[in-house]
């Protein structure tokens, strides 16, 4: 089932993911916003647009940037399920926390 959803709902749900997966002070000091393939990576997609799959979710934590693209004919939990992976690849692979797995939190419900 393919999810329908502004970019600005996205990032609300995929938040709580984050926050649980970093450091309070990591999750305090990080960024997260979405961009379109078709532009540069750091030009940021408005929180109304809605979102599709030719866009990514991306992060900067503690200096370093990762991003995930949105698979959103998965459905939400399975979206945000595929981003958190990323997002535990990036940590275990960053200079902040380097080789540590955090976990994934539970989302077998919609957030």
């Amino acid at each position: 089932m393919t999810v329908v959803m502004t970019v600005g709902e996205l990032l609300a749900a995929f938040r709580p993911v984050a926050e649980q997966m970093l450091r309070p002070d990591e999750f305090r000091a990080a960024e997260f916003w979405v961009y379109s393939d078709w532009s540069e990576r750091l030009r940021r997609v408005v929180d109304t647009e809605v979102a599709d799959e030719g866009m990514a979710l991306a992060w900067s934590v503690a200096g370093d940037d990762g991003d995930s693209w949105l698979w959103l004919r998965d459905g939400e939990p399975e979206m945000l399920l595929k981003i958190a992976d990323d997002l535990q690849d990036f940590i275990a692979e960053s200079a902040f926390a380097w080789g540590e797995l955090r976990p994934i939190p539970p989302l077998g419900q919609e957030q």
